[in-house]
């Protein structure tokens, strides 16, 4: 018998893709397979709905199995773009790079202007955001990193602390800038 969770487990998506994490947390299958996942502390953790730490270890301890994709667990990032294309594309972006991201999406700044306040991993912006509104009148309003989708020249001039990332790039350049971010 398998763990019923181990699908939905932050410790098993993390190792999972990983020869050397396989090698290294080979003791997790011992917890996902077999029965032993009654054992498990994310199992019981998970059974009675509370959260999962990051780098909680199915034996109880702390450990460092801690990657890439979990660098945005818990964090909140904040999407303006008045494209419905680019902010689908940076909605998706982040939830398949950063296991356990929350995304919130606003068309236009009007609707964005009531979230910069709040606490963010990261903002996703278009350069023009519709209203005559920029990524300038957005970093007015925050200090949180700032990551430019934009289709404009290469001449215009980013916010400060901003990260340019051409809309034509594809995900994996946002992705990278979000890691950069993040780090």
């Amino acid at each position: 018998m398998s763990c019923p969770r181990s699908g939905g487990c932050v410790f098993h998506q993390a190792v999972e893709p990983s020869v050397v994490k396989r090698v290294r947390y080979a003791s997790v299958f011992s917890y996902c397979r077999g029965g032993g996942h009654e054992e498990c502390a994310l199992y019981r953790t998970m059974a009675v709905g509370g959260d999962i730490r990051y780098n909680l270890m199915p034996d109880g301890t702390v450990g460092d199995y801690r990657d890439e994709r979990s660098l945005g667990h818990g964090r909140r990032f904040l999407i303006i773009e008045d494209s419905p294309v680019f902010a689908a594309l940076a909605s998706s972006t982040i939830n398949s790079n950063f296991n356990g991201a929350q995304v919130v999406r606003a068309a236009s700044f009007e609707t964005a202007l009531a979230e910069l306040a709040g606490d963010w991993a990261a903002i996703v912006c278009g350069f023009g955001i519709g209203g005559g509104k920029t990524a300038h009148d957005v970093r007015r309003h925050t200090e949180a990193p700032m990551v430019i989708l934009t289709g404009r020249p290469d001449h215009i001039e980013l916010p400060r602390g901003a990260t340019r990332v051409n809309k034509g790039d594809g995900p994996e350049a946002l992705a990278k800038a979000l890691r950069a971010c993040l780090s």
